[in-house]
């Protein structure tokens, strides 16, 4: 199996539905076998703003899967994004923000499928 040449960096992405991803990087353990942690003992994470083109990656993801909430892996090589796992469920550890903009989502989420045309 071919490896691809990244970085030095994994990008974990965690969408909520078709438009909204959450992006963190981390230096890849690849590098030197070592997985960099906090205080708390928590791997050590980045928030990234993904490119237009990791912006659609996410939404296809999340639409070819079914999933309103995963998480998937994005390689980054010669200046193109692969994903390299998909996972149902994921979340993401120490981010405020991603917890309040998920909680808002899924809020509306649940209000649309209850009352599809309740307006706030």
């Amino acid at each position: 199996e071919e490896l691809l040449q990244t970085e030095g960096t994994d990008v974990k992405v965690y969408a909520v539905g078709p438009e909204y991803a959450h992006a963190e990087a981390r230096k890849s353990p690849v590098v030197d076998g070592k997985v960099i942690r906090n205080a708390r003992g928590k791997e050590l994470r980045y928030p990234l703003i993904l490119n237009n083109d990791e912006k659609e990656i996410a939404r296809k993801v999340v639409l070819a899967f079914g999933q309103t909430l995963c998480g998937f892996d994005l390689l980054r090589s010669e200046g193109r994004s692969y994903v390299c796992d998909v996972n149902g469920w994921s979340f993401v550890k120490d981010s405020h923000k991603f917890w309040a903009d998920s909680a808002n989502l899924l809020r509306q989420y649940c209000l649309h499928a209850i009352c599809p045309h309740h307006v706030e």
